[in-house]
């Protein structure tokens, strides 16, 4: 079967692998359907999240029909249309209990993490093995297309994850800084908590765009400082809560300077790099950071929001290609190309 692959010197190429088969008793094999393009796939080809060895089928965004079922599996037979979340987690473990699977003593996301002891290999592929899958896919409702689902297992999640580690309460102001996927996704999160009002901050008018369609002051941070524009919206007070959703230094810096004492950034991008913080100011402005993975475990209640028409994902997509042209797709995500935002590859 062909397959988005990891080689030598951070390049991907299409190649022919080894078709998944199921190894312990609670997997399952999912025929792809649809996969996405995230921009950690390109961190990845950069060699930017290290640990990841050549040869590994890349991507973690999916969802599909299932194909075989192990004998412990109880929850999915064969054809069921299912989404899948972006990493897999135990259940048991003192995170997993605690309710933040994401920090789970034994999790791993698709395109490169260990499960169990095994290569978690990608889903930019024509089948995946899916483990420990009563626990971490779920069906699809009727009516839900597959490129909003296949948004439910990552960008949803994520965006959401970011809200709530903010802590929005009703009235609160909010800013997103970065209105990709992941930022926009945000922007919608945050207005399901009631606040006051949402900024959005990006340099693409068409992020922008969106960004306001779905209830954002925008920001475009190429014609204006979004730092002094907000204090001055705010009598320079700044706002309860900041979201960063690029992974850019420069970035983080400008939501750290957009809060108001005592107030929050959460933080969903990944940096390839190191980042000085200005504790010296910080540690009297009562600062607080959340970072780290995002909790896949509201996947259910994210998707009937979805199915029952409160969200609607389908502008994310804008960009659809066949397996087949998956280096033509990448090329047009990485470098920004017709005013790309999310990238397809239908299987």
């Amino acid at each position: 079967m062909k397959a988005v692959v990891l080689q030598k010197g951070n390049q991907l190429a299409l190649e022919e692998v080894s078709k998944p088969e199921i190894i312990d008793p609670d997997d399952i094999v999912v025929k792809v359907t649809t996969a996405a393009i995230c921009g950690s796939d390109v961190h990845i080809k950069y060699g930017e999240i290290p640990g990841i060895p050549p040869g590994t089928v890349i991507g973690h965004e999916f969802v599909g029909l299932v194909d075989d079922v192990g004998p412990a599996v109880t929850r999915f037979s064969p054809g069921d249309r299912v989404d899948v979340a972006a990493g897999l987690w135990c259940g048991y473990c003192p995170a997993c209990r605690r309710g933040e699977i994401q920090n789970c003593s034994q999790g791993a996301v698709f395109g490169g993490g260990m499960f169990r002891g095994k290569l978690l290999q990608g889903t930019q592929t024509e089948y995946v093995r899916v483990p420990n899958a009563d626990m971490c896919a779920m069906k699809i409702p009727k009516g839900v297309s597959d490129e909003q689902a296949v948004l439910v297992g990552d960008v949803f999640s994520t965006g959401y994850h970011a809200a709530r580690e903010g802590n929005i309460d009703t009235g609160d102001v909010v800013a997103v800084f970065g209105c990709g996927p992941i930022g926009l996704a945000a922007v919608i999160s945050a207005n399901l908590f009631g606040p006051k009002r949402v900024y959005a901050v990006d340099v693409f008018e068409n992020r922008l765009a969106l960004a306001k369609k779905y209830g954002a002051v925008t920001i475009n941070a190429s014609s204006e400082d979004p730092i002094s524009r907000i204090m001055s919206d705010t009598d320079m007070d700044g706002v309860d809560i900041a979201i960063e959703a690029v992974g850019q230094p420069k970035v983080l810096g400008q939501a750290i300077g957009s809060i108001r004492r005592g107030g929050t950034v959460s933080v969903v991008g990944l940096f390839p790099g190191s980042f000085e913080l200005p504790l010296q100011m910080l540690g009297l402005y009562g600062f607080r950071l959340s970072m780290g993975l995002a909790n896949l475990a509201y996947m259910n209640q994210l998707m009937a929001m979805v199915e029952n028409g409160n969200v609607n994902l389908s502008d994310f997509c804008t960009h659809t290609f066949p397996l087949d042209q998956a280096m033509e797709a990448y090329e047009l995500f990485e470098q920004h190309k017709d005013q790309c935002l999310k990238v397809m590859l239908k299987v």
